[in-house]
């Protein structure tokens, strides 16, 4: 329950401020009395009052001076005060009154329906005070948030080998990126308010304005390949795509063109190899903006997750707590969305390997079922499950992605179920002495899906209609996902659905069978480990908000925690102090984690040490293949940001 709003009561008479107290009961407040002006001073410093109603005669200090003392101190200048006396007279008091401060009188006997009503104004201005504080604040953070969204967009478009540059409706230039200056030689502030037909020869200003007059036309995307004489005098075929950009009210409100070199694939007699090569230098492109987006994005995120779940362990009103649990949730649900696109992205690529390991199926469904259950319950649906007995204690596969294509599938059941509920089976298909075939049923009682929204199903990208995203959100990636790691385990994947009538997700995979106990090797370590002991940790770290976050959670966790701003530093303390761990940043100035590694290691080989210091990468970079990548460099282990405090404990468990 939020805070309830204070009105200071004013009066040297205790009967009297019994009064005023039950004529407030109507109102959602908090009277808070004062038998003296002394007492009301002291009371406007601890508390933040909407209101004070203060009695004239009182001994002592009068209600006007206790006022007028008010307006001399800041946090009470603009409190609204309303005089309540029995010696009300015209020409006098009411003057008194305001030259001290008041904005109005009352005259004793109280009227009951007098005072309530002009409460109840000075409660409504109290209100609306604070909501447009909380409105202006809001503007603030959005206009903070649109200023770094700028400055991250226009980083990206100086980061792009092609010619970018962006126009006006009428076909003048607003600016471009270094691409489009080196190419063609001219900065941009040389070309900014020019036409086409004041920067190049008139053939290829005529070829350019005919593709903006086609722009204008369509208001779509067109494109044109056109030879272009570069700086140098040789002659460049330039591939331009030019895409409008539109308002609300689908007006164009300008153009932004990318031109890129297509002369050597065109002319080169070995064009199939040319066109594999390029292919192969954009997956690498891509792989690298992938690596580049996760660390720009999980680092802010690593700072915005962690710093909310400190705030939320300090005290808090009820709604403050709220909109914590907001900021967390959004934050998570950004995280899922990364993940999406990151997962894809891998399976694109085709860089993603399923384990083989034994576990229980039983354990992972329950598993999968007890996560999502609070979703369920939280739309008052029922979430279970049935296994069948007959499939082996035992299985031999992965149990991870097994796990995320089950909580995709329930995921979207629940999204999409508003009455009754979700339930997941499993039945056995198939079966010999090496391996088994199961198949995976998870049926609704949600929307459905009609023949056309079938069709658009486990596509990249996509739902089954634009008011889908809108309303339910989501990347449309999550099935698509689950039909790439469902052919990996040798399996298929459908629905089963009619519109307003609920669906039936299935999948098929096979695995191995074992009749192996699950490998408990590692519970004794755990449990040599899990003893308390205070860590002396070296934390490698660039960014103070990331900064801030882990040596929270770790000195929280009773540990000793020194700061190395970047890779050089981290070298210097690591050589300089016994650490029993070293979380090194991977992404740092003046020398990166990975540097920092092997300098760390050589200077260990070199002076022959008894022990390595364990190292653990800790980066927002969260691309498959780093952990291995990390171990091959000399480190022991990976944590990802934004990282969560059982991760953390985790790793730790490194330590020497």
């Amino acid at each position: 329950m939020s805070e309830k709003t204070k009105i200071l009561i004013v009066d040297d008479k205790i009967e009297n401020l019994i009064a005023l107290e039950r004529l407030m009961v109507d109102f959602d407040v908090e009277p808070i009395r004062a038998l003296s002006g002394n007492q009301a001073l002291q009371l406007t410093l601890y508390h933040n009052f909407a209101l004070a109603l203060v009695d004239v005669q009182m001994p002592d200090m009068d209600g006007f001076e206790t006022v007028t003392l008010m307006r001399m101190n800041e946090s009470t200048r603009l409190l609204p005060v309303i005089f309540v006396s029995a010696i009300y007279r015209e020409d006098f008091h009411v003057v008194k009154g305001l030259e001290s401060g008041a904005v109005d009188f009352i005259t004793k006997p109280i009227n009951p329906d007098i005072l309530k009503g002009k409460i109840r104004v000075f409660l409504d201005l109290y209100s609306q005070k604070h909501q447009l504080e909380a409105e202006i604040q809001e503007r603030e953070r959005i206009q903070k948030s649109l200023e770094q969204s700028n400055f991250l967009l226009n980083s990206l478009l100086q980061s792009i080998p092609d010619v970018v540059y962006y126009k006006s409706p009428s076909g003048t230039y607003i600016g471009c990126n270094k691409s489009f200056e080196i190419l063609f030689g001219l900065q941009e502030k040389q070309i900014i308010e020019k036409s086409d037909f004041d920067l190049f020869k008139p053939e290829l200003a005529t070829d350019l304005d005919n593709l903006d007059k086609q722009l204008r036309s369509k208001l779509q995307t067109v494109e044109m390949e056109l030879w272009v004489t570069m700086k140098d005098g040789t002659k460049a075929l330039l591939d331009y795509h030019v895409n409008p950009i539109l308002n609300a009210a689908g007006q164009l409100t300008g153009m932004i063109g990318i031109a890129r070199d297509t002369t050597e694939r065109h002319n080169d007699k070995q064009a199939l190899q040319q066109a594999k090569d390029d292919a192969d230098s954009a997956n690498m492109a891509k792989s690298m903006f992938l690596a580049n987006m996760s660390h720009e994005i999980r680092t802010p995120m690593n700072g915005i997750i962690g710093m909310t779940d400190i705030l939320m362990q300090t005290e808090l009103s009820p709604e403050q707590s709220e909109f914590l649990q907001i900021v967390r949730l959004s934050g998570d649900n950004l995280l899922s969305i990364i993940n999406d696109i990151l997962d894809f992205s891998k399976i694109e690529a085709g860089k993603i390997m399923l384990e083989k390991i034994n576990f229980n199926l039983k354990e992972k469904v329950e598993e999968t079922i007890k996560l999502l259950s609070f979703q369920s319950q939280k739309k008052g649906l029922y979430l279970k499950s049935k296994i069948d007995p007959s499939i082996p204690a035992e299985l031999n596969g992965d149990p991870l992605r097994t796990k995320q294509i089950l909580i995709n599938l329930i995921n979207n059941a629940i999204k999409f179920t508003s009455q009754g509920g979700v339930k997941c089976q499993v039945e056995l298909l198939e079966q010999s002495t090496a391996k088994v075939k199961l198949l995976f049923r998870v049926t609704d009682t949600g929307i459905g899906i009609n023949k056309e929204g079938k069709a658009k199903l486990f596509k990249s990208f996509s739902q089954t209609d634009a008011s889908i995203t809108r309303k339910f959100g989501g990347t449309g990636l999550g099935l698509t996902i689950s039909k790439r790691l469902t052919e990996l385990m040798h399996g298929e994947i459908g629905v089963e659905s009619e519109d307003n009538n609920g669906s039936t997700f299935w999948f098929t995979a096979e695995f191995g069978c074992s009749e192996s106990t699950p490998d408990l090797s590692g519970t004794p370590v755990q449990e040599q480990v899990s003893d308390f002991r205070k860590l002396y940790i070296l934390l490698a770290e660039d960014n103070p908000i990331n900064q801030r976050v882990a040596i929270y959670n770790l000195t929280k966790l009773g540990h000793k925690v020194d700061i190395a701003e970047n890779g050089q530093e981290a070298l210097a303390l690591g050589i300089a102090n016994h650490y029993n761990i070293l979380l090194m940043d991977i992404q740092m100035p003046v020398m990166d984690g990975i540097e920092a590694t092997h300098a760390i290691r050589q200077w260990e080989k070199t002076t022959h040490q008894s022990g390595q210091l364990p190292i653990i990468a800790m980066t927002a970079d969260a691309v498959k293949g780093n952990m291995e990548n990390f171990l091959a460099e000399g480190m022991n282990g990976y944590i990802s940001k934004p990282f969560k405090m059982n991760d953390l404990e985790t790793i730790l468990k490194l330590a020497r």
